[in-house]
């Protein structure tokens, strides 16, 4: 797909914003389908990135290999990769292609490898459970610097 003209003065968190929504997108089709929860969530994520709905309907569509520069802060590598896990568990199912992708994108992100055994379930029973993302962040924050 070629690059719009107005592509090229993204700025880079904007940038980051539609790599990280193509990582969501790539979640929710893991298991082939993207059902509608898992589209709601896409569009409310997508808003909240400040993407324009053709923008989303644009990067659903497109079969972009991300070339993904994760955030330097850890707190917002933190809330990427738990909006990973909720559109993960959007549609009430925890595939192991999903899950393998999470993690993958975990490691994309910046986390360690070692730190995914204690990272992911942190996140998963946590989403289960209806637990924000601050405080999630704030349980993670003292187990790692605990290890």
């Amino acid at each position: 797909m070629a690059m719009k003209f107005l592509d090229h003065f993204d700025h880079a968190e904007r940038k980051q914003g539609k790599e990280h929504f193509i990582h969501l997108v790539q979640i929710a089709n893991a298991d082939g389908k993207i059902d509608d929860a898992e589209q709601q969530m896409l569009n409310r994520l997508g808003s909240k990135l400040g993407l324009t709905a053709l923008e989303i309907e644009e990067l659903m569509t497109s079969n972009k290999q991300s070339s993904y520069i994760p955030p330097y802060e850890l707190v917002k590598r933190f809330e990427q990769l738990y909006e990973i896990v909720k559109m993960v568990s959007a549609d009430g199912e925890f595939s192991d292609d999903e899950l393998k992708l999470a993690n993958g994108l975990a490691l994309k992100s910046g986390f360690e490898e070692a730190e995914l055994p204690l990272l992911m379930p942190l996140l998963i029973d946590g989403i289960k459970k209806g637990v924000d993302e601050e405080d999630l962040f704030a349980v993670y924050k003292k187990k790692r610097m605990s290890r």
